[in-house]
């Protein structure tokens, strides 16, 4: 059974490489023996960062920078690891736009009512379109490579509505563009896996819950009251899920939400 989660000899480029969530499933996927490649922006430094990331046999992550928003960028990513390993074996489409990303623009938080359609174009253009971007690219890889697993990154705000009341008072919130999007993931994921489904790609979503990074600590509490598990997620909560996407246990799984919320969706 430990040969299934093997991932020896496989390629895995993971986008949003080096955030909370991206360096930890970098790193897992490592351990497990695959070559990774990590991608992220120019300002994250993804070649120095994963350097550090290396298999149990010494073998170091590769890092590329791409901002996934641009086609460009996503195009010249997967030419770049076929040139350099010539194949790709899974895709974590993981890279996103949350509310600390887009907090820095100002009006990511304004009420619905008044909210910019800049800020709601960007938030489609990073957590949408640039998922498909990922998946037509990396799908293109996989079908040279004789298939593969893409993993789709959604939120249980793309499947049941956010709780207002836990960011009363707070100095961010849920916003209306991420839980659209996200949604959106659930949806291009089950076309992708009927389409490639005879074609040896896996399509499937993971689904994380809210994952503790620096948060206000009512908040944590807040959010921890809402869970059945009582706590907020820890990123190494995600991880074996991701090895049972990525790797041959997942062999006949594709089309499907894989949740880790601790609960918060049963509510």
């Amino acid at each position: 059974m430990t040969d299934r989660f093997d991932l020896t000899g496989k390629v895995v480029v993971v986008t949003g490489g080096t955030g909370l969530l991206g360096s930890a499933y970098s790193q897992a996927l490592a351990d497990q023996g695959a070559q990774v490649v990590m991608a992220d922006l120019a300002a994250a430094d993804p070649v120095a960062k994963a350097d550090k990331v290396q298999t149990p046999t010494g073998l170091k992550a590769h890092g590329v920078v791409c901002d996934v928003g641009r086609e460009e960028d996503v195009v010249g990513l997967f030419a770049n690891v076929m040139a350099k390993f010539g194949r790709v074996d899974a895709v974590m489409n993981n890279a996103a736009a949350t509310g600390e990303h887009l907090m820095r623009q100002g009006a990511v938080f304004s009420p619905f009512e008044d909210y910019p359609l800049a800020v709601w174009e960007e938030v489609l253009k990073v957590n949408l379109t640039s998922v498909f971007l990922v998946a037509r690219e990396g799908g293109k890889a996989m079908l040279k490579s004789g298939g593969g697993s893409l993993v789709n990154v959604s939120s249980t705000y793309g499947v049941v509505g956010p709780d207002h009341r836990i960011y009363e008072g707070m100095k961010f919130a849920s916003f209306p563009g991420y839980s659209a999007t996200k949604a959106g993931v659930h949806g291009l994921t089950r076309w992708l896996a009927t389409y490639w489904g005879d074609k040896g790609i896996r399509v499937n979503t993971l689904v994380p819950g809210g994952v503790e990074n620096n948060h206000d600590p009512e908040f944590v509490k807040r959010y921890a009251a809402r869970t059945p598990l009582g706590r907020m997620a820890k990123r190494e909560d995600m991880v074996g899920m991701v090895i049972y996407l990525v790797s041959d246990a997942s062999a006949y799984s594709t089309g499907q939400q894989f949740f880790v919320d601790g609960g918060w969706t049963a509510v």
